[in-house]
């Protein structure tokens, strides 16, 4: 396991993580800022800009000139029956999905629901009245009446009771459950500190699951996998997949 994650931070990307800890409390401990704002400010400042035309694109805060040329979640989106959905971004920020492909939600799906913090919530609703953005933002998944689709992108792995969290949403029945760069391995499941370094403007560090691939596909029971791939933006361990309930 440890050779595995000294593989991991040596990749060139700014995920590098410590642990792992015995337990979620034990990682939270010893985290810096784990509620710290200045993950916000810097997915608003970016998300802005991509509102006000200064970019084309954002992703965890970072703005690009131009759309990804592989982005296979969008491209699976592309392939189910969007008309009249009801679509749930869990872990959405501030809409950000939405905002960089609204070609393919705009005046095609019913309602866009962002699932995120209380922070979130209030700047994304700020800025959907500004901008006047058809996404509703919510905290709580049992307040959520109906959603045809979920979409988890790299999110749920900072779920401290993720199981738990699955088991509500499966227990909703939506027809189709999307995730896509979540951490995996084919190792036991553990918890780790995502480091972020040089990635904010000041230290942030928060727990982490790696799970296990095989624990973590068995808690949507009910579901089959239809669709399987490997993240487009991240290292080789972070998976992604189409699942559907079964008839």
């Amino acid at each position: 396991m440890k050779k595995f994650f000294e593989k991991i931070i040596r990749q060139k990307n700014h995920l590098q993580y410590s642990g792992p800890y015995k337990n979620w409390d034990e990682a939270k401990l010893k985290s810096v800022g784990y509620s710290s704002d200045v993950v916000l400010k810097k997915v608003n400042n970016a998300i802005k800009n991509v509102l006000d035309e200064k970019y084309a694109y954002e992703r965890d805060g970072t703005n690009f000139a131009d759309l990804p040329l592989q982005n296979t979640l969008i491209n699976t989106l592309k392939k189910i029956d969007l008309k009249n959905k009801t679509v749930l971004d869990i872990g959405g920020g501030l809409g950000s999905l939405y905002i960089n492909y609204k070609e393919i939600f705009f005046g095609n799906i019913d309602r866009y629901i962002v699932l995120e913090q209380d922070n979130f919530c209030n700047r994304g609703n700020e800025l959907a009245t500004k901008y006047d953005l058809p996404i509703v933002f919510n905290e709580n998944i049992e307040e959520v009446d109906k959603f045809d689709i979920a979409i988890m992108s790299s999110s749920l792995q900072y779920f401290e009771e993720w199981h738990k969290f699955v088991e509500k949403l499966i227990s909703r029945f939506p027809k189709y459950v999307l995730i896509d760069r979540h951490p995996l391995t084919d190792r036991k499941s553990e918890i780790f500190i995502q480091l972020n370094t040089n990635y904010y403007e000041e230290e942030v560090t928060y727990p982490i699951h790696i799970l296990n691939e095989k624990d973590f596909l068995a808690a949507f029971n009910g579901y089959e996998v239809i669709k399987s791939w490997n993240s487009d933006f991240d290292p080789q361990y972070f998976k992604g997949f189409l699942l559907k309930i079964l008839d």
